[in-house]
């Protein structure tokens, strides 16, 4: 399943050419009559410093009849710089042989006035792109492929061309959209609608009204949006966010027409073959609980039916029958859902495809509804004490038991049940713990120290770490854990490989290393002549998001669900004392912990972090608060341990003075220290500081 690309983005360059060239037909024609020829500014009002890729786009003009499924596309792009030649001269047009003709108009040139016709069918060739070829699906669209000769700076190009024909799967039904805005300005926008139905429209960041007529006794809808401008994008902004204009048009009055397209779609009227009724009789007898048959027919689903996705034509919304993805053993998330939720319901269990939308399911409810608005589907199990369990058969190695295996976080999906009516909200089980021990062995002060690291992955968390060494050799990991400690420490060298163990019946993953860290102790930071050691809590720096902006007008991404705990022992080279400590960082958002304590009988400092998210994204009106809290928990992050080289090298100890909890600038930490020193004269002396560094 698919979006509908905006109109823009089928004139673009092609970096990566893939499979064989197919010698597919391209017709020529002249414009359809019902076409309404747009006019465009040369020069419009746009600064050209903020053009990218030497490239303005002066015309984008898109024009449906929905009665002659017919889709009328116009882009007139000017070259303003000489990068922008390589694209420019490029043009690929994307299209389903399936069920849809391409009718070149026009390809024109115009240079200092004069206007030069490209128009040369033989210049083009389709090719089978594939561009989702690594994720293993197919479906079977080409690519009308020219690259233009004698293409100039100051050049203006305009490309128009007609393709005809729409997906067979919608019947009737029309939805579709666009953006009456780019990533960059664009000097006009048209998008002009015919239709035999009364359509619904909605946009989002824009307050264009249509202009609404008549056509030889059709409805015309016409938007226009002149000398655009780019959104505002800032940094870290979630995926599902839309900051264009989005325009979004169906015929579809509610969610539950699109159900009941969808419910003919997949129609539960196959009768199961024999080599799917014995595999279903298989697992119902293999055990009389219900939970252990509904997760028998996941494990068989996920691990035993390969993901690949052939989607030409109605392939992008139809699956397959069960009985012929059993037999092929492959199928993409339609296919295996399908087959999944058959084999459920011949057990007498509950259970529905769910159409999900993998990227904008937590802003779903903002589009119209429309069958195009989803590209994956998942399923929904209810068991017989009424729990709603959720489950993503293209997924593999998960474990656990029936409900508690991990889910992603879609957000909002419409349940393929009669009488659904509306989008339903699907939340992670899950908390996706991940518990790190960490073991440090400073047997000297200014040596060499160990290393010795546990981490326990749970739930959602340990699906990733069994995805990764399922796929991976023992020695490129052992590498790869290295490489990570590379990037904290100087001169790591690995003790011995990673040891696995996987305990799939509760879904927990331990991972156990050992490092020898030769520079442990290094020149502390504005004071060369101190040495330091640090620890911090690296698991939760991974999922650290620390902003560098106050203020805020969009959400902002965190990494959801996301719950860390990291120990930190620390075998000390003698008896020291420290202060003890105990933070707690409360926000809207998250909850921080921080606990450090000392077992002087065996001279071990113990530090204790854990860290939680509370949502996926900070709403805007709630940031400040995001980020003033988040600076406070930067404030306490690391923990340092420092001292004059000349102690260390001398080897004479004696009882350090504490100092207090410091929660400032090196320059500030080192003017206590002279302060410190001028009133105490010892043989060593040891700070214990809260470090403002971002080491994130």
């Amino acid at each position: 399943m698919s979006f509908q690309t905006n109109s823009r983005h089928f004139f673009t360059i092609i970096f990566i050419f893939c499979f064989c060239v197919l010698h597919a037909q391209i017709k020529t024609s002249n414009t359809p009559q019902w076409v309404i020829q747009q006019t465009y500014e040369k020069n419009p009002a746009i600064d050209l410093n903020e053009i990218s890729y030497g490239l303005l786009t002066l015309l984008s003009d898109e024009q449906i009849h929905i009665p002659k499924q017919e889709r009328y596309l116009r882009v007139v792009r000017k070259i303003t710089d000489n990068v922008g030649v390589q694209d420019g001269s490029a043009i690929s047009i994307n299209y389903d042989p399936t069920y849809q003709t391409l009718f070149l108009h026009n390809i024109t040139v115009i240079r200092n006035g004069e206007t030069i016709n490209k128009l040369n069918v033989n210049d083009f060739q389709s090719i089978r792109q594939e561009s989702n070829a690594e994720s293993y699906i197919y479906d079977g669209s080409l690519n009308a492929i020219a690259n233009l000769s004698d293409i100039r700076n100051g050049d203006i190009l305009d490309v128009s061309y007609t393709i005809k024909g729409f997906n067979p799967i919608h019947g009737t039904h029309f939805s579709g959209g666009t953006t009456l805005n780019d990533f960059q300005p664009v000097g006009k926008i048209n998008y002009y609608l015919i239709s035999d139905k009364q359509l619904q429209y909605k946009l989002l960041n824009s307050d264009i009204t249509p202009k609404i007529g008549r056509y030889k006794g059709y409805t015309t809808y016409q938007w226009h949006a002149m000398e655009t401008e780019a959104p505002e994008f800032e940094e870290n902004t979630p995926m599902w966010y839309m900051p264009y204009h989005n325009l979004f048009v169906s015929d579809f009055k509610s969610w539950d027409a699109v159900v009941d397209w969808a419910l003919k779609i997949y129609q539960d009227n196959v009768k199961p073959s024999q080599a799917l009724l014995e595999k279903i009789e298989q697992i119902k007898n293999s055990s009389e609980y219900e939970g252990e048959r509904i997760f028998a027919t996941l494990k068989f689903v996920q691990d035993d039916i390969r993901y690949l996705g052939l989607e030409s034509g109605i392939g992008a919304y139809k699956p397959f029958s069960p009985n012929k993805v059993l037999e092929q053993r492959f199928g993409d998330c339609k296919d295996k859902s399908w087959l999944m939720v058959t084999m459920l319901r011949n057990m007498g269990i509950k259970a529905y495809p769910v159409l999900i939308n993998s990227i904008y399911g937590e802003s779903l409810h903002q589009f119209l509804p429309s069958p195009k608005v989803f590209d994956h589907v998942v399923v929904k199990v209810v068991d017989s004490t009424d729990t709603n369990l959720f489950y993503d058969p293209t997924n593999s190695n998960q474990f656990g038991n029936y409900k508690s295996v991990s889910f992603p976080n879609y957000g909002k999906a419409l349940v393929v049940k009669k009488g659904t009516t509306a989008l339903e909200q699907v939340t992670p089980k899950s908390e996706n713990l991940v518990e790190v021990f960490d073991t440090y062995d400073l047997p000297t002060v200014g040596g060499s120290g160990t290393l010795n690291t546990m981490t326990v992955y749970k739930e959602a968390e340990a699906d990733v770490i069994r995805a990764r060494y399922k796929s991976s050799s023992l020695s490129s990991l052992s590498k790869d854990f290295k490489n990570y400690y590379d990037n904290l420490y100087d001169g790591v060298e690995v003790l011995k490989d990673p040891i696995f163990d996987d305990d799939s019946l509760v879904n927990e993953i331990l991972v156990e290393e050992s490092y020898k860290i030769s520079d442990l102790w290094t020149p502390m930071v504005g004071n060369d002549k101190n040495i330091s050691v640090e620890f911090y809590p690296y698991s939760i720096l991974d999922v650290f998001v620390i902003p560098d902006e106050k203020e805020r007008k969009t959400p902002f991404a965190l990494y959801y669900p996301t719950h860390k705990k990291h120990q930190i022992t620390v075998k000390l080279p003698r008896r020291w004392s420290f202060k003890l400590d105990k933070v707690n960082v409360n926000s809207k958002s998250f909850d921080f912990s921080m606990t450090s304590k000392m077992n002087p009988s065996k001279d071990i400092l113990y530090l204790n972090y854990e860290y939680q998210n509370k949502t996926s994204y900070v709403k805007p009106e709630d940031f400040e608060d995001y980020y003033t809290k988040i600076k406070e928990v930067e404030q306490i992050m690391a923990y340092y341990i420092y001292i004059p080289k000349s102690e260390a090298n001398s080897g004479n100890f004696s009882t350090p003075i504490l100092s207090e909890n410091v929660a400032s600038s090196i320059t500030a930490i080192l003017y206590w220290i002279i302060g410190a020193m001028a009133v105490v004269v010892i043989g060593l002396v040891i700070f214990v500081v809260k470090s403002n560094k971002n080491r994130s």
